[in-house]
Formats: C-alpha cells, structure tokens, sequence
C-alpha cells in the first residue's frame, strides 16, 4: 500500500502484513502506526496499485520497531543530551560529573576537580585533550601567592567561618537543647517527687545525685561523638570546597548518610596510627611498652621512650596533614600509601614544613580557647548543674547548657579554619599531590 509519513510527509510504500502496526520512516527515523489497506488506498485491496519495485526497498528499508530499538533510540536521545552539555562546558568554566552528571564551575583546566554531589573526582581537561590549542596555551596557574593562593589567603583564614557562622550557632542551638531538654524533663519529675514526699519518710532523705551525674554523662557522650562525626565530614567538606576555588564555607550536615564515609575513614585513619604508635614504641622501649599503653601513661611512655620515642612520634605525626589531605582529595587507601604521602611531601618540600608549621599555630591557638571555655567554664557549672536539677531550678540547669553550645560552636569554628588551610594549600599545589584519579 502507498502512504505519506505524516511528518516529512515522504510518500512511501509499505507492505501490507505492517498494517496497523508502528515502523520507523526510512526519512526521518520518526515512529509512526501504518494505517489499514482500506484506509490508505480508499478502497478494496483489490483496488490498490502496488510498485512491487519500491514494496521490495521498503521492506528492505522499513521495520518494525521492536522494544530493542525504541531502548537504543532513547540511549542515543540521552547521548546526544550529554553531548550537547558536554559541549556547552567546553569553554572550561563548567565541568560534567562523568559519575553522576552533576555540572560543577571550574576555572583550571589542568587541575582535576572534586564533584560537590558524589565525591568522585572529576578528571583534568588539558591531559584529556578536552581543552587543547591556544585556549590552554594562554592558561596559567594560580600563583601560590597572589590572591585566593595559598599565601595569598592565610591572613583572611581565621575570618573564613563567619559566612557559616548561622549553622555554627545553629550547631550550638542543637548541642543546648538536646541536652537541655532531657535534663529539664529531669528536673521537674525530681521536684514532682520531692513534693510529693513532703511529710513522709521518704521527703526527708538526702537525694542520691548519681542517677543524674550518669545521665548526664551519658547525654553528654552521645552529643559528643554525634558532633565529632559532623566535624569530622566538615573538616573534609571544607577542604574539597576550597581546593576547587570555592570560597564559600560549606554548611554543617547532620545527617549520618552524608558524614558516614567521612568519619569511617577518619576511624580507619586513627586506627592506622594507633598501629604506628605501637610500633614505635616497640621500636624504642625495651620493656614495658605494652603496659604503658594499656594504661594510657602517656608520662611514662614518654619517659621510658626517651628521645628516641619523641623522634619517632614527631617524624610519624609530621605526614598527618598530608593523610588528610589525601583522604579529603582521593579515599583512605591512598591517603595511607606511604609512596603517595612521601613523594607529595617530597614534591611540596618548603611549603609543606610551613603549613605544619602554621598548623602548630593555628592548632595550639584553638586548642587553648577550647580548652579555656571547656575546663574554666563549662565543667566547673556541672557540679551545679546537677545540683539545680534536683532543686528544681532550670536557671541553673540553663546556663552551663548555654555554655556547652559555646563550646561546640567553638570547636566547629576552629575546625573550619584548620581545614580552610588544607584546602588552600590543596588548591595552590593540586599538581604535586598524588591523591585522586592521577
């Protein structure tokens, strides 16, 4: 029978058995359902003038579109999809995820980026040839000390958090209630109890404080290590952003799904130099090194240990900056290959003394005000803490709740500044880091 494709509108001549049945026009590849004999010639089929020449090349030409066909018709919609943003990022200013297609700025062709969705590396344009010619001819590298380089930014490094100082406080906000709230609940069923013990044997018994001091301790430890984990994740966070020139402080994340990879290779991490620990006390003590750190006599170890011991734990805690640079740029195993650490430490030389340097610095400076807010104000309100929850009194209760938020704001404070200076430092020397897809 003749038809016309009712969209190129191409006369064609299609065989009979395709009647009613979807084909594909030999044309414009557009689907398209063979209407009845009847309907197509306006008669009989008796009636129907057939070219047998062109039925013959049509039915070479023309199929039905079997589900395989239609699939492969969609892969390549979706191909050429990719391709199209593919090309709109070819000016290198936007980068596609090969992982998750997610579309991420850039603005260094030679420098692999890090995608914000997945966490997977996003390779170089210029070792791919994707940016070839004069365009990457005329790119230089950011210099080290000029600005957003790594030099270029340590003075503006302690104010970095203050654009996420809103989800800090809102941390804070979170450390007060979910502390504040249980004891509260606390404190009221105890003065419900004492009231109602009044004139009776019971009323006049001292109170036994021990139930509050554990649960506290226990509300205390929970939060504790909730909130390490969310450090942990934005300590990674905050270094990924900033290596790829992003100058914007990521905000924390609270959800498990998110901070879950980051705090087990920080576990794994921990326990690799738990390990190193061990073997270099073995190394240095003759006997007695297991019982020190069974007991946790870090003293003693010391003592024992001598100068040898301290020289092995400075030269082992000295490639801490670079693990953790490998862990926030690549994943654990490479961050724990000694051949990684040793040549990238090897190749940033100078720069690399100057940051562990810097951290000392920067470490010690936080370390004092955490421990400050922590020893000389939040502990010593415990005792009263504990005390104003069986009298009944909330003010009491309320304030070394308030100081305990301040202390996680501050921790998280310190904690985005620190991992601000390994992201400068990963964004100024990117190349000379063996971690991620090189």
């Amino acid at each position: 029978m003749k038809i016309r494709c009712p969209r190129c509108r191409r006369k064609l001549s299609v065989a009979d058995n395709l009647a009613g049945k979807s084909i594909r026009c030999p044309a414009c590849q557009r689907a398209m359902v063979v209407p009845t004999a009847e309907a197509a010639t306006g008669g009989s089929l008796g009636q129907s003038d057939f070219d047998l020449e062109g039925l013959a090349q049509l039915e070479f030409q023309t199929t039905e579109m079997s589900a395989l066909e239609r699939g492969e018709a969609e892969t390549l919609r979706k191909t050429e999809s990719e391709a199209r943003a593919a090309a709109e990022a070819a000016d290198g200013s936007v980068r596609i995820c090969p992982h998750c297609h997610t579309r991420a700025p850039a603005s260094d062709p030679s420098v692999e980026l890090l995608c914000s969705n997945c966490w997977q590396a996003i390779p170089a344009l210029t070792e791919g040839g994707g940016l070839g010619g004069a365009k990457a001819a005329r790119w230089k590298p950011p210099s080290a000390t000029g600005t957003g380089g790594f030099y270029g930014e340590l003075a503006w490094s302690v104010a970095y958090p203050l654009p996420a100082l809103s989800s800090l406080l809102g941390a804070a906000g979170v450390a007060f209630f979910a502390a504040l709230v249980p004891v509260a609940v606390m404190t009221i069923l105890a003065k419900l109890m004492q009231q109602g013990g009044v004139g009776t044997e019971q009323g006049v018994q001292a109170a036994d404080l021990s139930g509050v001091q554990l649960f506290l301790v226990g509300i205390f430890t929970a939060e504790v290590f909730f909130f390490s984990a969310v450090a942990i994740h934005s300590f990674f966070d905050v270094v990924r952003t900033t290596s790829i020139r992003n100058d914007r402080p990521p905000e924390l994340s609270f959800s498990p799904n998110n901070w879950g990879r980051s705090f087990f290779s920080y576990l794994v991490l921990c326990i690799y130099y738990v390990v190193m620990t061990c073997l270099v006390a073995s190394l240095t003590i003759e006997e007695g090194a297991w019982s020190y750190l069974s007991r946790g006599d870090l003293n003693g170890l010391l003592q024992a240990g001598g100068t040898a011991f301290i020289v092995g734990m400075v030269i082992i805690s000295f490639f801490i900056p670079m693990n953790l640079l490998g862990i926030s740029l690549g994943s654990i195993g490479q961050a724990l290959n000694p051949a990684n650490v040793v040549k990238s430490v090897a190749r940033t030389h100078a720069h690399y003394v100057f940051l562990v340097l810097l951290l000392l610095v920067y470490g010690g400076m936080f370390s004092y005000a955490f421990a400050a807010i922590l020893l000389e104000w939040f502990i010593p309100q415990v005792d009263r803490m504990v005390k104003g929850s069986i009298e009944g009194n909330l003010v009491n209760v309320a304030m070394p709740m308030m100081a305990w938020g301040v202390v996680m704001a501050s921790f998280f404070y310190g904690t985005y500044v620190l991992a601000q200076l390994h992201g400068l430092f990963a964004r100024s020397f990117r190349k000379d880091l063996l971690f991620g897809t090189r």
